[in-house]
């Protein structure tokens, strides 16, 4: 069985859910997931079964249970740094860099792809993951396209927005599938609190400039459809000859409404974000256009090469 913890917004559990679900379909054993931290972690929900026509099967605690964690590296480190210690089920890059470097070390004694607890040892692709054992609880953020290539079909069939929860958008879809319309994601919210800007930065408006250029050049008379958290601050920020829709909180009232419109529209030009890299990866527009920021965090910590599929095009930010 593989059963893959489940955490933060939905975006970052789409991630999880679909590596997951891959490497159960590729060792063709059951597959479940654990979302126990979502009874204590009170800013995010679970969204996976609301927003999408899946019922996903969960872990019990009796079940997590038989996934001992044997880290000797780790222990020796906590019971002479008492002070500082390493959290047991901490990746390590979200360490500072001596603790990275011991649980560097850990994983040369005890690699991750022997345990029957997976941490994910790089925050980038690593094959290693589909070495594994059979019984395995995968714990880690698993932000790459390659961990799901192989199941690509299944993981589109399982993230399907449930239709109840978008059928009245007809109107507007309908007009997005006919002209040459183009989604810009822009997210701001808790991106712009100092702590977040410290890790993720802020996109500047030069990207989104330059990214419509770069779309209207290569499929000419785009139509934009603008979809952010804070719609007032874009509206006073965001200069563009085009034909513009602020959808967002105007023509749509949910974060499911934002994400089925973004996934419906021709071309994309997405944040660093996980919500909206998701509704660009599902667009099955064969022509699509994606533009990506090149920088998906300020951290050099967090190694995103292999966030973005190898077509997307990445321009400064």
């Amino acid at each position: 069985m593989v059963i893959s913890k489940i955490s933060m917004g939905l975006g970052n559990q789409m991630f999880q859910y679909a590596a997951g679900k891959s490497l159960a379909l590729h060792k063709n054993v059951p597959f479940k997931v654990e979302v126990h931290s979502y009874k204590r972690y009170k800013e995010r929900k679970y969204e996976l079964d609301t927003f999408f026509a899946i019922e996903t099967e969960k872990a019990t605690e009796e079940e997590i249970r038989k996934y001992q964690l044997k880290q000797p590296v780790k222990i020796l480190w906590n019971s002479i740094f008492s002070r500082n210690k390493i959290p047991l089920y901490s990746l390590a890059y979200e360490q500072d860099q001596l603790k990275r470097m011991v649980l560097k070390l850990s994983e040369v004694i005890t690699p991750s792809a022997k345990k029957k607890v997976y941490l994910e040892p790089e925050y980038h692709f690593n094959d290693s993951f589909f070495k594994t054992p059979d019984e395995v609880f995968l714990i880690g953020y698993f932000m790459s396209w390659k961990y799901f290539e192989k199941f690509e079909k299944e993981i589109r069939r399982d993230f399907t927005v449930r239709p109840e929860l978008v059928s009245h958008l007809h109107q507007i879809e309908s007009e997005l599938r006919q002209n040459n319309s183009v989604s810009i994601h822009i997210r701001r919210g808790d991106f712009t609190s100092k702590k977040n800007i410290e890790i993720h930065g802020i996109i500047s408006m030069e990207f989104y400039r330059n990214a419509i250029a770069e779309i209207s050049s290569r499929s000419p008379s785009p139509h934009l459809y603008v979809f952010s958290d804070d719609i007032a601050w874009v509206k006073e920020n965001l200069q563009t000859q085009f034909p513009i829709t602020f959808v967002s909180n105007e023509v749509t009232k949910t974060a499911v409404e934002d994400f089925y419109l973004m996934s419906v529209c021709k071309h994309n030009i997405i944040a660093n974000s996980t919500f909206s890299w998701w509704a660009a990866y599902l667009n099955n527009n064969p022509g699509k256009i994606v533009v990506a920021p090149k920088k998906w965090y300020n951290s050099s910590t967090y190694n995103y090469k292999d966030v973005y599929p190898r077509r997307w095009i990445v321009l400064d930010s």
